[in-house]
């Protein structure tokens, strides 16, 4: 998740998007692996390898997007460079997870929504391009039938 100074064209974004259609509340975040399960000592060992692998990196996004699935019905485009691809494929590695189909992405809103009324709404969002710095995972429990969230953990990298 970028910092919360560092979101402010996120957050309007959201904030129009969720006026007009209603979404679920959700913090702006991008996913870089999921449906994984860890039981407490496995946790513990990849949060290690968490902090002992990673160092800040740079994320680019450079406008919108949107597709026709539920969880990336509206978001931010995130560029997949190498470096992120190659983090990626780490994370899932340690994780013993398949390293498939990766679009990384800032998710604004979730949910269901005609693509006439989305493309209608893309005028009144501020245009967003640039970088921040990730500097923190975070482990999270995801119950996606309730669309809840819960930060197991934040892993601040680069403090070593």
């Amino acid at each position: 998740m970028p910092k919360k100074e560092e979101i402010l064209l996120f957050l309007n974004a959201k904030k129009i998007i969720d006026k007009e259609f209603q979404g679920p509340s959700f913090p702006i975040h991008m996913t870089l692996a999921g449906e994984f399960d860890l039981d407490l000592t496995s946790m513990k060992v990849f949060e290690e390898n968490l902090f002992n692998n990673f160092t800040p990196f740079e994320v680019h996004f450079k406008g919108y997007g949107m597709k026709n699935y539920f969880f990336q019905a509206f978001y931010v485009a995130v560029e997949l460079n190498k470096e992120l691809q190659t983090i990626r494929s780490q994370i899932c590695d340690f994780l013993n997870i398949k390293d498939g189909e990766f679009m990384p992405h800032l998710s604004l809103y979730y949910g269901k929504q005609k693509e006439e009324k989305k493309q209608a709404l893309l005028s009144q969002l501020p245009k967003i391009q640039g970088s921040f710095m990730a500097e923190t995972f975070y482990l999270v429990s995801f119950d996606p039938k309730n669309i809840e969230w819960k930060i197991l953990n934040s892993i601040k990298i680069g403090e070593h």
